[in-house]
């Protein structure tokens, strides 16, 4: 405990600075445009690194390695490389190799820089992804199981889309694999370029979406319209609500929501949500039976539906399970908003 009072302040220097780089980093690269990111690092990297490099190794250090190899055989240097050929011949080897080294000194360590930059800034983008407060993992805890399940679809499938390509029962199992460490992520996955394109083409193949009014159409279809009312059990409504909370992530990990959009909407779903079920047990006991009769009826194989079954139980157990959380948690955005102010005025 002493030692941990007597880092504390360091520690926590440390942790105010790594956030004011990431406010830094926002400012520059703003999340989500990959593309755009690596273009800039590579611009960053040619011309405040590699070019100056090439520079210096000619205009700075050339002069002084050169006239110091011209005294060396006594040459005479008083009149510049242009007045001695000898000298005029050294210089110019001497200025070849000067450039070429630093200029390939200025690659590697551009490239170093652009790759620490990028690594800061993945883990900025994965960072974001999370939930920031109780509020947000309440609103995942609907989706938790699906989150997991989609955040562990590979990337390579991405161009033709996951869960369309998912749908063919001979390649299911053999394409996705599951890791029980996956973060638990705001729409499943995270918001950078290339996710954002693959949760689009998902909801474009999967549920005929293209467009945000589309999906809130269908999301209220099935969180206040006929697609619940029509329920005839727990299990029908589970499936219907709990999917809604997921459309609205899936359309914040499009881009079609801003955050803040997603929050709201996900709030008036889980209000539903806390009026139609007792607890989570109940909700996730009649979300896997909603689950288990979808997935039969659409032919999807005995292993896939096991995996789900294993994500469900694996949720239970994680230290960051939205299951810890009461399940009456106060769902107004403005509460919300008002606390985390409190808590940043605090401290």
């Amino acid at each position: 405990m002493a030692q941990g009072g007597r880092f504390a302040p360091a520690l926590n220097n440390f942790t105010q600075g790594e956030n004011r780089a990431m406010h830094i980093l926002s400012i520059l690269f703003p999340p989500g445009n990959t593309s755009r990111r690596q273009w800039v690092l590579t611009f960053l990297a040619v011309f405040a690194i590699i070019i100056p490099s090439a520079y210096l190794g000619r205009d700075v250090i050339t002069p002084a390695i050169a006239q110091a190899q011209a005294e060396e055989r006594g040459l005479d240097t008083s009149s510049g490389p242009a007045g001695n050929w000898e000298y005029w011949s050294l210089y110019r080897r001497t200025q070849a190799l000067c450039t070429g080294w630093c200029a390939a000194g200025g690659v590697v360590l551009g490239s170093g820089l652009c790759m620490s930059l990028e690594h800061l800034l993945e883990k900025r983008d994965r960072r974001m992804a999370l939930p920031r407060n109780d509020l947000e993992r309440w609103i995942l805890g609907t989706y938790a199981n699906f989150a997991l399940y989609y955040g562990n679809v590979p990337e390579r499938m991405e161009e033709k889309g996951p869960m369309k390509f998912l749908s063919r029962r001979a390649n299911r199992d053999a394409v996705w694999t599951y890791n029980p460490n996956t973060p638990l992520y705001l729409g499943g996955r995270p918001r950078d370029e290339e996710n954002q394109k693959m949760a689009a083409q998902d909801l474009k193949d999967s549920w005929n979406i293209n467009g945000l009014q589309g999906l809130l159409d269908v999301v209220e279809y099935m969180s206040a319209g006929e697609g619940l009312a029509q329920c005839g059990d727990q299990a029908g409504r589970a499936w219907q609500l709990c999917r809604s909370a997921q459309l609205l992530g899936l359309a914040y990990l499009a881009g079609w929501l801003s955050r803040e959009e997603m929050v709201s909407r996900s709030c008036l779903v889980g209000k539903t949500i806390q009026g139609t079920f007792r607890d989570w047990e109940e909700m996730n006991d009649s979300y896997m039976a909603g689950y288990e009769r979808w997935a039969r009826r659409n032919r999807l194989s005995q292993g896939m539906i096991q995996a789900r079954q294993r994500i469900q139980r694996d949720l239970q157990s994680r230290k960051d399970s939205p299951y810890r959380l009461p399940w009456l948690l106060n769902l107004e955005p403005s509460y919300w908003v008002r606390r985390g102010k409190m808590e940043r005025d605090l401290g």
